[in-house]
């Protein structure tokens, strides 16, 4: 899910054919920068559909990670490299700390086309790192990225934390 003070258009939830749903969410809306592209993404963790389930055929682990990053290479070549922040669950650690395989490690660095930076590598919150992550296209840039307590009053929110980053235009 997406929000914005103002309205969304060109929304797409689909991506491509290929991404199962649920998991891709783009749209353009207004910001004090202008025109903004924002793409949510949620690519499949290791373990997704490696057991049975409502007729889906069982997969290898890491298998849905892979197909889906296939697919977000093919996505992101076709949106602009300026205006655009993409967020969300990338289901790695981006960086030496990843456990993702070598092959998808440097597949989801592919990902991103030049101009397109991951800005959340550095993230960490009560010595784990992040797998959600900000990434800016080449005319916005990040003063501040910081963790978001995924603790209240106790008790977990979410098995993950979240991250903030304060974005502004370069150039303009």
């Amino acid at each position: 899910m997406l929000w914005s003070r103002r309205p969304w258009r060109e929304v797409d939830d689909l991506g491509i054919d290929t991404f199962p749903p649920g998991r891709f969410v783009s749209g353009v809306t207004l910001t004090p920068l202008g025109d903004v592209m924002v793409m949510g993404i949620c690519i499949p963790w290791f373990g997704s559909r490696t057991e049975a389930w409502r007729g889906d055929k069982r997969k290898r682990r890491w298998e849905d990670h892979e197909r889906y990053l296939d697919g977000l290479r093919e996505v992101l070549r076709r949106i602009p490299r300026e205006g655009v922040i993409v967020i969300g669950d990338f289901n790695q650690i981006v960086g030496s700390a990843s456990r993702a395989p070598v092959k998808l490690r440097r597949a989801l660095q592919e990902a991103f086309p030049p101009g397109l930076r991951i800005v959340t590598s550095d993230i960490a919150f009560e010595g784990r790192a992040s797998i959600d992550h900000i990434t800016l296209g080449a005319d916005l840039a990040a003063t501040s990225v910081s963790p978001l307590s995924n603790l209240r009053e106790g008790k977990k929110l979410s098995d993950h934390f979240g991250i903030a980053a304060r974005v502004f235009q370069t150039w303009g």
